[in-house]
């Protein structure tokens, strides 16, 4: 029988206690932006999908104190994942990268921390050989995990997404990863307007035929300040219901192979900064109704294999 393997449980297993993340900004930005505020992918805000705390001014050991201390406050474990989350953070000079990652773990050694791995927030298009070996050469150490903005196979969304880049790149940086030991958490997005019904089934599965071993799925969702907001506002941008995301991401869930982790099955966002739709606030509710529908979803007869 099927069943969800959520990487929390994963890690549960690994470390015998519950690993958390602890999500940093170093504001590295991105070459699709015009600095870190404006410009970027249709549906990014100017804290790069991440905290805004590089433009809040909040130092790199400070995010690391905070990150730690709300694990042990809210979960009881200071075994924690190193997570580069906000803008693109390999689109730095590689001693400014290596900088940040040796600072953020000697703050963590530094107040007891368990570093259990490190995950880098990155584009298909932002992977030069000098970052990937050093990653390698962090392997020897801990678990690296390199999430890649996918969002879609789909040329046409790409296209519209405003990512700037093509399928062929997609392919050849998780050819190259495939060659090192840097483990692959591929991100895609559900509602893209245009798409096939099932192109999140599509996607995923062309993902785990070209080596990820995890993925986090998303809802494209609207946030304030970005191009999304403004096609919303004009009525030419609809987001999907609750049920029709929930039903494409099953839908998804059950063509998969197994062994492909899920590290997330929805967004998160802070109401202040979310526009619409406002059922992804309903995190805990959402989650429930997703792992239901998975248990009662009989196989397809139609699958797209």
């Amino acid at each position: 029988m099927k069943h969800l393997l959520r990487w929390s449980a994963v890690l549960r297993r690994q470390f015998g206690e519950r690993v958390q993340k602890v999500s940093l900004d170093i504001g590295a930005g991105c070459p699709h932006r015009q600095g870190l505020r404006g410009g970027g992918c249709i549906f990014c805000d100017e804290r790069g999908g991440g905290s805004g705390a590089f433009i809040q001014g909040i130092s790199l050991r400070e995010q690391v104190r905070k990150g730690i201390a709300g694990a042990w406050k809210h979960y009881g474990t200071r075994s924690i994942i190193l997570y580069f989350q906000s803008y693109s953070a390999t689109n730095l000079p590689l001693e400014r990268f290596a900088s940040a990652l040796d600072e953020a773990r000697d703050a963590a050694a530094a107040l007891g921390a368990n570093v259990r791995a490190i995950s880098v927030s990155t584009r298909p298009d932002l992977l030069p050989e000098p970052v990937l070996n050093y990653l390698q050469e962090l392997t020897e150490n801990c678990q690296i995990w390199l999430e890649l903005g996918v969002q879609t196979v789909d040329p046409r969304g790409l296209q519209w997404l405003r990512r700037g880049h093509g399928l062929d790149v997609v392919e050849r940086a998780l050819a190259r990863l495939n060659k090192t030991r840097v483990q692959t958490c591929a991100h895609l997005i559900a509602g893209i307007p245009g798409e096939r019904e099932d192109q999140l089934t599509r996607s995923a599965l062309w993902l785990a035929e070209r080596g990820v071993q995890a993925l986090k799925f998303h809802p494209l969702h609207v946030l304030r300040g970005t191009p999304l907001e403004a096609l919303y506002a004009a009525g030419r941008f609809e987001p999907l219901s609750r049920e029709g995301y929930v039903e494409r991401l099953v839908e998804a869930l059950w063509e998969l192979p197994d062994g492909i982790v899920l590290q997330r099955l929805t967004a998160g966002a802070r109401p202040a900064q979310l526009v619409a739709p406002q059922w992804i606030l309903d995190k805990e509710s959402l989650e429930r109704q997703i792992a239901a529908r998975f248990i009662f979803m009989p196989p397809r007869q139609n699958s797209v294999r």
